[in-house]
């Protein structure tokens, strides 16, 4: 995957609440193959909104946000958890928790553990820059579905690429921890 700029294709930032949860990132992509109750084909790139990884909330791995819109869908929000994997490595064989929302509706798919999703390999590479960042790749798959957290229904998402910008400090924005700039 080559890598995306959102800024460059004119992306808006995101307002409000919505900003808590995804800062703004230059770089990212995803592509994926969702089947079942959301069947779409996701090739986000350039002309999405990309959000900052971060540290999960538990501070055990690494979270990435991906907001996008599918047509005859609406808006989706992915988020990838990948545990045990920490700013700046590499690994392979890495157990990813997934979540996929579709906002407005109230429908949440989730695989509610780490033994569904996998990562066959990540890479992180120092970006340049005074702010020690990484730039994320990884190719994964879900063998099992991600299902209705309330109703009926669950989501396939049998592969998937991803390209994140990761901070390696746990407290750099979009990390899920406060900074002394957000607590103002």
């Amino acid at each position: 995957m080559q890598p995306a700029d959102a800024t460059a294709a004119g992306a808006a930032p995101l307002a409000g609440a919505a900003d808590a949860l995804c800062v703004p990132a230059a770089t990212g992509a995803l592509r994926a193959r969702l089947q079942g109750a959301i069947d779409a084909e996701l090739d986000w790139g350039a002309d999405v909104q990309h959000c900052l990884a971060g540290v999960r909330p538990q501070g055990d791995g690494v979270r990435l946000i991906y907001k996008g819109t599918v047509p005859g869908t609406g808006p989706l929000l992915l988020v990838f958890g990948l545990s045990p994997l920490r700013p700046g490595e590499s690994a392979r064989n890495v157990p990813v928790n997934l979540t996929v929302v579709r906002e407005g509706s109230g429908q949440f798919f989730a695989t509610q553990g780490e033994d569904k999703c996998a990562l066959d390999s990540v890479t992180q590479v120092p970006l340049p820059g005074d702010t020690p960042m990484y730039r994320l790749e990884g190719r994964g798959y879900c063998t099992q579905p991600a299902r209705a957290v309330a109703g009926d229904g669950s989501v396939l998402v049998s592969r998937f690429d991803v390209v994140a910008v990761v901070p390696a400090r746990p407290d750099a924005p979009g990390t899920g921890k406060p900074t002394a700039a957000a607590a103002r």
